[in-house]
């Protein structure tokens, strides 16, 4: 057994049955190793990545309808979106409540950033809570952060999109493949399905690895490039050997810790 499961796994059984909800809200700054949503903070560093990997794949949002998916509680990428030239973003958020006096604060900030008129840059971001809301063929372009390694069903959510996306269009998932108790990257595969299911998952935490998302996105449709991958082999080393039997050592892709996946239709790619 690792020594450091004596301080992981009872923070995690703390993550999972006390701090939960509006408890997480409040002390989410306060707990070891566990890092607030960024947008909360600032737009600047995910707008930048966004704008660095639709680069790579000659893409970009400017003059695009955008949908940002898992949004937080905030609409501040949407805002920024908007800002940096995108034609209208819909910010999907199923979960987080809206903060809408920090939303306000971020708001009046890009505006000033930009030179813009806030109300006239708020009027070209929309907020939905399901994705029924959003019209069919009506996306140019799907963006995430740190969103799909949270998605339990990722082939609902997949199909969910195709329907909304114009056959022209593209998808841009930044994807954070770690545990989420950031001090150790690695040590969720430890456990089986069942144990992490009914005692340490927070909820929304399904361990995906990229060689099982690039099946299903393969699976649902997608031509995917993968524009950048980070692996940490030196933390996985330290957990290998205590590699539950639900996960391939051999998978090539089990030490990434993070990914930028790029996707369009197989059917626009192949024509």
């Amino acid at each position: 057994m690792l020594l450091s499961n004596f301080e992981y796994i009872p923070l995690r059984l703390l993550r999972r049955f006390v701090f939960r909800g509006a408890v997480l809200q409040q002390l989410a700054s306060r707990l070891p190793y566990y890092e607030v949503s960024r947008n909360e903070v600032s737009s600047d560093p995910i707008v930048g990545e966004y704008e660095k990997y639709l680069k790579l794949a000659a893409t970009t949002f400017r003059g695009a309808a955008v949908l940002e998916i898992g949004s937080g509680r905030t609409n501040s990428v949407g805002h920024a979106l908007a800002s940096k030239g995108a034609l209208e973003v819909t910010c999907f958020e199923p979960h987080a409540g809206f903060d809408a006096d920090r939303d306000a604060r971020l708001l009046a900030a890009i505006a000033r950033a930009g030179e813009l008129d806030a109300e006239t840059l708020a009027a070209r971001v929309e907020r939905v809570t399901s994705l029924a809301q959003v019209a069919d063929a009506s996306v140019d372009l799907v963006l995430s952060s740190s969103v799909l390694e949270h998605v339990r069903d990722l082939r609902q959510l997949m199909n969910e999109l195709r329907r909304v996306l114009r056959p022209a269009g593209a998808m841009l998932h930044l994807v954070d493949y770690r545990d989420h108790f950031f001090k150790y990257p690695f040590h969720f595969l430890q456990f089986s399905s069942r144990v992490w299911e009914r005692l340490l998952d927070p909820g929304d935490l399904p361990r995906w690895r990229l060689s099982g998302q690039l099946r299903v996105l393969d699976e649902a449709g997608y031509r995917v490039e993968v524009l950048a991958r980070v692996r940490d082999d030196e933390e996985f080393a330290k957990l290998a050997h205590h590699l539950s039997s639900d996960f391939d050592a051999a998978d090539p892709e089990i030490a990434v810790t993070h990914a930028a996946l790029f996707a369009r239709s197989a059917k626009c790619a192949s024509s």
